[in-house]
């Protein structure tokens, strides 16, 4: 299931994401947003100074050319992610064959 996601900082950036239908865009969220792979593709590195958010998009919204990380985060999520943080990313995110 395609998610268009939203997400803020000081900036706003959108993009794709291929994610199970029970998956919880929140958790898979929180389980990346720290990690060096996820502020290569998004952030503006100030994630203590102001407060991020994210949410996805209505379909309405969706202009079908933001870039997919799916792919990206799930390489982040081996890399980085350890225990329940990177179950939680896996079992999130779709997988292509």
């Amino acid at each position: 299931m395609k998610k268009t996601v939203m997400y803020t900082e000081t900036r706003t950036w959108f993009f794709d994401l291929d994610m199970s239908e029970d998956a919880d865009l929140d958790k898979n969220m929180r389980a990346l947003k720290d990690t060096n792979g996820f502020y290569f593709y998004i952030d503006d590195c100030t994630s203590d100074e102001y407060e991020s958010t994210w949410q996805e998009m209505p379909e309405d919204w969706r202009s079908g050319s933001d870039p997919d990380y799916t792919e990206d985060f799930r390489s982040i999520a081996k890399k980085e992610l350890k225990g329940e943080n990177l179950k939680i990313v896996l079992a999130s995110l779709t997988e292509h064959a």
